[in-house]
């Protein structure tokens, strides 16, 4: 059974009406099939290689796909297909690779797709990476999104990975769509590269006899046109990521905030798990908390609303496999709610959601195989905050993100829990036996009763770490919804409380230990203060290299419109001039037929004047007169 997550679009619904530059040094492209490189992305790989660029492509299936279709051999056609792609890369002026997994099943070798795509990224060092879109037909399209999630997810600052971490860092991620549109923030003028489209394409004349891509593609580009120009014949459309959409976000959040939907497969066994939901007259946000954990792939789930002495919620159609409420009649506090929760929870495990926050659809199943293969008692993921306002043209959206970031991502450090709480109380799973142990939360604290329980557990046990985002934390700013505020340490009691705690825990040493202690985490964050401001300097270096390369290429943009104004100029003079030249010709050209006719016309008159004198000279007359005159002159 798979469950339909609701669709969100964070990018508009009309496509972008200007054409931007795509400007790269190295260029990767993931193309899972052999000729995606063209129906994806062709006329950008023809622009940018036009440019100057190197462009590498890495193909993952072995082409054997359509073998059947074909009517080919399967080693005969894959084979074919190979040469096609040399051509075609040949044509469109890009190296490439292979993987050579199974051409249709993607999705069945991931591990495999993984360890590729980190090699390559490695040995390419891209700062652009071409993906095919989430929101494809093609599994194989998807696989390879959800491979590079899985890459990327999980990297992190504290734990940097063989290097991928700074060739990712500053890594721009455009989606490619194919056989599905997506929802666009970039548009690239493609319209004189469609030629090296077509001479690319016609490499693959395998793929051409069984479909016609080529008139797909072109006809998909001539639409993507529609918002642009007049000028702009045909254009490719692109979907911008970072690192951080990556790692602030699960798999099928992301889709989502792409505008698709992940297929999500329910876990019907293992041990049940046990939510505890604290609540307070907070109806709306926890309709939405509950709503996300009716998502949870992992159906042997049981969730546990405690109402801290607030109006009794409506819990109606939440769509939980199990749902039940504890009503305390007076508010007491989240220690006593938390453990009111506890104490009702059937479930082998425990984990906690507080009514403003929310769970991606696999956290808890993330959790539940974590804490079973890796046989701890405790695990916890990590959890992106989401900073939210409330702003007057949000209209009917209400609160609307402003701010997404990973704050805290640490592997366990039970030092570092002693003297500051970098986990998420969210993200933990529990062993429900573990809490007996180590007894209730401290209902006299009024907050920091989490940190001080998660202390209690770490006395006991070692917690595992997985690196990966399955739930969000929400800060609604101006709202007043934390226990703490919007300033907690402006509070006067933050740092009295902190210091109670640390002091409570430390005390349980010897001296030699709490000097140990504190030594270790003074270096640690002494260590990551000197890294932290290392990494800000060559931030602020990279910061300064890609405002040079923004200024350079806005100067190289200006200077094209500058030369393009001139033409300009000089086309409209060069037209005025060649219409007044071409006027006074035409006036020469009447003039001069004017004088040929006079012309032709005296002609006329002096032939018949000669003409008139011959006969004249040809009479008796003519000859008496000058036989006279002849004798005057001799006299």
């Amino acid at each position: 059974m798979t469950i339909p997550p609701p669709s969100s679009r964070s990018a508009g619904l009309t496509p972008p009406g200007q054409a931007e530059i795509v400007a790269a040094q190295q260029v990767l492209v993931v193309a899972p099939h052999y000729d995606d490189e063209v129906l994806g992305c062709g006329g950008l790989l023809a622009e940018l290689v036009s440019g100057g660029v190197p462009v590498h492509v890495l193909f993952l299936t072995d082409g054997r796909g359509t073998a059947a279709e074909s009517g080919e051999e399967p080693e005969d056609h894959t084979e074919r297909r190979r040469r096609e792609a040399d051509h075609a890369c040949a044509e469109l002026g890009v190296s490439s690779s292979d993987l050579l997994l199974p051409d249709g099943a993607l999705l069945q070798h991931q591990d495999e797709l993984v360890d590729g795509l980190r090699a390559a990224l490695l040995d390419v060092g891209p700062d652009l990476l071409l993906l095919p879109s989430p929101l494809e037909v093609s599994s194989d399209h998807r696989a390879a999104f959800a491979a590079a999630h899985c890459l990327l997810s999980g990297l992190r600052t504290e734990a940097p990975q063989d290097g991928l971490l700074g060739v990712a860092r500053d890594l721009r991620i455009l989606l490619w769509e194919a056989n599905r549109l997506l929802y666009p923030d970039l548009l690239v003028d493609v319209s004189d590269h469609l030629g090296t489209i077509e001479s690319a394409m016609a490499c693959y004349e395998s793929q051409e006899a069984l479909h016609p891509y080529l008139r797909a593609a072109i006809g998909l580009r001539r639409y993507r046109a529609f918002t642009l120009g007049k000028h702009v014949q045909a254009a490719e459309a692109y979907r911008s990521l970072a690192l951080d959409d990556f790692r602030t976000r699960g798999l099928e959040h992301l889709v989502r905030h792409l505008g698709g939907s992940w297929e999500l497969l329910e876990v019907d066994e293992g041990p049940l798990v046990s939510v505890v939901v604290r609540t307070k007259d907070r109806p709306e946000l926890l309709r939405e908390a509950l709503a996300s954990l009716a998502r949870q792939t992992w159906r042997r789930l049981e969730v546990v609303v405690v109402n801290d002495g607030g109006a009794t919620p409506e819990l109606e159609g939440v769509g939980v496999p199990e749902l039940n409420l504890v009503d305390l009649p007076v508010n007491q506090g989240r220690a006593a709610a938390a453990n009111a929760g506890v104490a009702q929870a059937r479930g082998e495990y425990v984990t906690f959601l507080d009514d403003d926050d929310l769970a991606e659809a696999d956290h808890v199943e993330t959790l539940a195989h974590a804490v079973q293969a890796q046989g701890v008692r405790v695990v916890y993921s990590d959890a992106a905050v989401s900073v939210l306002e409330l702003s007057p043209e949000s209209g009917d959206r209400g609160w609307v993100e402003v701010e997404r970031r990973l704050p805290y991502s640490r592997d366990f450090d039970p030092d570092l829990l002693r003297v500051d709480n970098y986990l998420p109380f969210n993200t933990l799973l529990i062993e429900r036996s573990l809490i007996r142990e180590v007894g209730s939360f401290d209902a006299e604290l009024p907050f920091f009763e989490d940190w001080d329980f998660l202390l209690r557990l770490s006395a006991q046990t070692m917690f595992h770490h997985v690196r990966r985002v399955t739930c969000e934390y929400r800060q609604f700013r101006g709202a007043g919804h934390h226990v703490l505020g919007d300033r907690p340490r402006e509070r006067a009691d933050f740092l009295e409380l902190k210091a109670q705690i640390i002091g409570r825990h430390l005390s349980e040493l010897d001296e030699t230990e709490r000097s140990r202690v504190v030594a270790r985490v003074v270096d640690r964050l002494r260590a990551e203060t000197v890294a932290a401001e290392e990494e800000r300097r060559a931030e602020s270096a990279r910061r300064g290299d890609s405002e040079r390369q923004y200024h350079e290429l806005n100067g190289r943009l200006d200077a094209a419109r500058t030369q393009i104004r001139i033409l300009e100029t000089l086309d409209e003079r060069h037209r005025r001039d060649v219409a007044e030249s071409m006027a006074a010709l035409a006036d020469l050209r009447l003039r001069l037929e004017t004088r040929d006719a006079e012309l032709q016309a005296a002609y006329d008159e002096l032939g018949r004047l000669d003409a008139l004198v011959r006969e004249m000279e040809s009479t008796r007359a003519w000859r008496l007169h000058r036989t006279v005159q002849r004798w005057k002159g001799q006299g």
